[in-house]
């Protein structure tokens, strides 16, 4: 029944190779051969039909099989033999007729497939449909824009007709609605045929010379019609008016302006006023923004100043433009400002007592002025004395009184001011007649002592005395010297009242405060008793007590045989040879400016040996003492400084000096020792010749007080020279030299004086310099063709503290720089003021952590910018423009004078020590300090006149 599988082998030859190969077909029982495969068939592929068509193929016949075969289609439907058409899988026999359909695509231009198989034979019959021939876009149209068009009104624009198409396209529009045909109008988009008539419509803007738009589309090409609002014609600016400004009204009074009429506008507009009220066409005044017509007249009203010769304003607006009302108060006539009075200065008062000034008039005004008193009473015309402020009339006689102070020669005072003008009633208590010296005479010392390492100057003498140079002037080294701060260094009355108080104050750092002390004021000592391990003490028992071992090495002071032994070392100049870090040498050698020695007499005289050494005319030489760096404290006697880097700069003159343009042209020897030529160096061997050059041993420097005062208290002090004289004429010299005054400018107008005056330092390092407890002040007196003081700044009193001085009246207070002075209580004072950890005011050096102000005048060439922080410009005067190396410019102005003349003098007043540091150092009651005072109390050199400037202002 069922077929069987037979192998056949097939032989074909070709060429000369015979290949052979092995097929297989079904076979039935009689051995027949079944043949599956039919032939090839071909539809013919159908192309530009209809969409969604059903189409049907040609029809083919089934061929080359000898049994029944499988069928199947994709994509479309067979018929066979013209049956019914099906899409399922079936069978067919050779001889039977096939028909093939499909649906066309629904999209034009586009092809589908029915695949016919016949066991494994098939074909594909294609259909494409036809291209698309219809036009959805329409030719372009074009809406005429319109302009000057009505606010807010429903705009038609011109009809178009839609042609170009030949089918339905879209509408659609943008800011408007359109209508088809003469329909309703929408803006919902839709379609349109060909010969279609479209009207767009929109609303214009509520605004003028506005556009709106509105964009209309039709199968893609669109057009936009535009609606452009009609300009504004209105005018609300007005044109200018104007008010008449009115002068000379009274005071506290309602003024009313001229009428103005609103005019140039065609509409109402705003109207404004600032500063008054308005009122419109006699209406209310108001001071509402509000709004006028053309034609409409207003009126501006505003109260004037309740002050004299004051300007007070109203401003109207109306529609953007305005002006301004303007209303001045009249002139005082009145005069207030007094002539300038004075009082005549009292002293030699006794302590505590009531003590009356003389009697002033005031004179120079028309009008009652006020009055007033700082530090005292005043009666007016005999009346009882008061202290609150009140008022006074021309002609009035008035008298000032105050208390005398508790202190001996102190200073107190009284400060009037009547109208702006003032003067101060100084009285100074007599000296304490009383005040005696607590410690007894200080021995001088013998100047002929022989040490390890040192001889006394009175050895040199021998040789050193008696000279004189070409001109028969006597330059005898050792009698120059005697009388100077350097050989009287251990004698100074002031630097051993100055260490007793740090003493008291820090009794815990005695062992420091003894040994830096007597590196410079008492070298040799120091020297010799560090090397023998010793300890340093000055006071009680210590060098000064005359049955100390190193007595005579300490009151011999800065000493020949000590500064002509320091060493010429790599630390001369340095932080480490500063603040007495000398070094001498274990071989007595004498170093000196000249070469070409003849050293024999002194090597056999005293043991040393002159060489030359070029580093004693050197300022690294001075360095070892005139830079100074000491240690500082807290409130708790902590020490604070942990480096002598961080330590105070106490005194710091060489890098004052090394900081200028001295330092490239003058060293100190060259400043502080005249010069004589001709001179022989030692008085023996008769024969030496005279050198040029020489350095005179005076050593001028500025303390005239100091040496003042060991002049007039030798015997207390121990004072053994008597070459005083030849001294303080150098000093007065020197002191002279060191600064001049410029006038730069002046002006007097309208009763006020203008002037500008420039101080001129003409020292190698700042001025003052050195010990902070120095100062210089700026004294500037004006007065008026009778010679009566209008105007005065930096007065100094008697006791040495200056009126206006705020450190002179208050310990916790200073001075500030200035660059401008305008009252008598502003002071220009050149000084170092100390600060302590707390940036408080101190006068203990050992409290010193920092300047709050070092305004000290500065050395040509100094910049301030770049300076050393030690030796730094502090405060206020580092951004003065007008501080700068050489010189400090300040200006004066003085208000309110009487038309007339006037005269200035200005003066630089030099103090080796200002009232604050001697009232502070007062406070101790120690014997050192009471010696003190009752030497500062008498002397008369407490303040010198530096330079001076007259000049006529007029």
């Amino acid at each position: 029944m069922y077929a069987w599988r037979q192998k056949l082998f097939h032989l074909i030859l070709i060429g000369a190779t015979a290949l052979s190969y092995q097929s297989s077909a079904w076979a039935g029982r009689n051995g027949m051969r079944w043949d599956k495969t039919p032939d090839a068939f071909q539809f013919v592929d159908q192309t530009d039909v209809p969409l969604s068509t059903l189409i049907d193929a040609n029809t083919i016949t089934v061929s080359g099989i000898n049994t029944s075969i499988s069928v199947a289609i994709s994509g479309g439907e067979y018929s066979i033999n013209g049956g019914a058409f099906t899409s399922a899988s079936s069978k067919v026999n050779n001889g039977d007729s096939i028909s093939v359909r499909q649906t066309s695509s629904g999209q034009y231009s586009t092809t589908t497939h029915a695949v016919l198989d016949l066991n494994g034979v098939s074909d594909s019959f294609d259909v494409t449909t036809l291209a698309n021939s219809t036009d959805t876009t329409p030719d372009t149209f074009s809406f005429i824009d319109q302009s000057d068009v009505a606010l807010n009104t429903l705009v038609e624009s011109n009809a178009i007709t839609v042609g170009g198409i030949n089918a339905a396209t879209t509408i659609s529009i943008d800011g408007g609605e359109y209508a088809i045909n003469g329909g309703a109008y929408t803006s919902t988009s839709s379609s349109v045929n060909n010969g279609d008539q479209v009207v767009v419509r929109q609303a214009s803007s509520a605004n003028y010379a506005t556009t709106t738009h509105a964009t209309l589309a039709i199968g893609g090409v669109s057009d936009t019609f535009s609606v452009t609002t009609l300009a504004d014609t209105s005018d609300n600016t007005p044109d200018a008016f104007s008010f008449i400004d009115q002068t000379d009204v009274a005071l506290s009074t309602t003024i009313e302006s001229n009428t103005i009429t609103v005019g140039g506008i065609n509409t109402a507009t705003t109207i404004s006023i600032d500063g008054g009220e308005y009122a419109v066409n006699g209406g209310a005044y108001t001071s509402t923004s509000s709004s006028v017509n053309n034609g409409d007249q207003v009126v501006v009203r505003q109260a004037s100043s309740a002050n004299y010769s004051t300007t007070t304003h109203a401003t109207l607006a109306i529609g953007g433009v305005s002006d301004t009302f303007s209303v001045t108060t009249l002139a005082d006539t009145s005069d207030t400002t007094p002539d300038a009075f004075s009082f005549i200065d009292q002293t030699d008062v006794e302590l505590n007592t009531l003590v009356e000034s003389n009697t002033i008039m005031v004179g120079g005004i028309n009008s009652a002025a006020s009055i007033s008193i700082s530090g005292g009473e005043y009666a007016v015309n005999g009346g009882a004395y008061m202290s609150t402020n009140g008022s006074v009339n021309n002609g009035d006689q008035v008298t000032v009184r105050q208390t005398s102070s508790s202190g001996y020669q102190t200073t107190t005072n009284t400060m009037l001011t009547i109208g702006g003008v003032s003067d101060i009633f100084s009285v100074t208590t007599l000296a304490d007649a009383n005040l005696t010296f607590q410690l007894p005479p200080q021995p001088s010392g013998n100047a002929s002592f022989t040490s390890e390492h040192f001889l006394g100057s009175d050895n040199c003498t021998m040789c050193h005395n008696g000279l004189s140079d070409n001109q028969g002037q006597d330059v005898s080294i050792e009698t120059d010297w005697s009388a100077t701060m350097m050989a009287n260094s251990a004698r100074d009355p002031f630097w051993k009242a100055k260490v007793r108080t740090e003493l008291n104050r820090n009794p815990q750092l005695a062992d420091v405060i003894n040994d830096k002390c007597t590196r410079c004021h008492a070298p040799m000592a120091n020297f010799e008793a560090k090397s023998n391990n010793e300890t340093i003490v000055v006071l009680d028992n210590g060098f000064l007590d005359a049955n100390h071992p190193r007595h005579d090495e300490a009151m011999n002071g800065v000493s020949c045989t000590l500064c002509h032994q320091i060493q010429d070392a790599p630390t001369l100049g340095t932080l480490d040879g500063f603040t007495g870090h000398y070094e001498i040498g274990n071989n007595k050698e004498i170093y000196g400016p000249y070469d070409n020695l003849f050293p024999n007499p002194m090597i056999m005289n005293t043991g040393y040996t002159p060489m030359y050494s070029i580093h004693t005319q050197e300022s690294e030489l001075c360095s070892t003492c005139h830079n100074l760096k000491t240690p500082y404290v807290d409130e708790f006697g902590n020490v604070l400084s942990s480096t002598p880097e961080s330590e105070f700069p106490e005194q710091m003159p060489y890098s004052e000096w090394l900081h200028s343009d001295y330092a490239g042209t003058q060293s100190c020897q060259q400043c502080h020792m005249a010069r004589a030529n001709g001179v022989p160096i030692s008085n023996r061997p008769m024969w030496l010749s005279g050198r040029d050059n020489f350095a005179i041993h005076e050593f001028v420097g500025a303390n005239k007080l100091m040496l003042n005062m060991l002049n007039d208290n030798k015997q207390q002090l121990g004072v053994p020279s008597n070459n005083f004289t030849d001294i303080l004429a150098a000093t007065e010299v020197m002191l002279q030299s060191s600064a001049n005054i410029e006038l730069v400018s002046q002006s007097l107008n309208a009763g006020q004086l203008d002037f500008t005056l420039q101080i001129n330092s003409q020292t190698g390092h700042k001025l003052p310099s050195a010990y902070p407890s120095r100062r210089a002040i700026v004294h500037v007196t004006v007065t008026d063709a009778q010679n009566t003081i209008v105007f005065e700044s930096g007065k100094v009193n008697a006791d040495g503290s200056v009126q206006g001085v705020d450190a002179d009246v208050d310990a916790t207070a200073f001075e500030p720089h200035y660059d401008l002075i305008t009252s008598p209580d502003q002071v220009q004072v050149y000084e170092a003021i100390m600060g302590d950890n707390n940036n408080e005011v101190t006068y203990t050096l050992l409290r010193g952590m920092s300047y709050l102000k070092d305004n000290r005048l500065l050395p040509a060439g100094f910049n301030k910018a770049t300076a050393p922080d030690d030796v730094a410009v502090a405060g206020t005067a580092f951004d003065d423009n007008n501080f700068i190396g050489g010189s400090d410019r300040i200006s004066y102005r003085i208000a309110d004078l009487p038309a007339g003349s006037y005269t200035v003098q200005a003066e630089l007043v030099y103090q080796t020590l200002a009232f604050g540091f001697a009232r502070d150092l007062f406070e101790d009651p120690s014997a050192e300090v009471n010696d003190f005072k009752k030497m500062y109390n008498e002397s008369t050199n407490k303040s010198t006149v530096l330079t001076s400037l007259q000049f006529v202002a007029q």
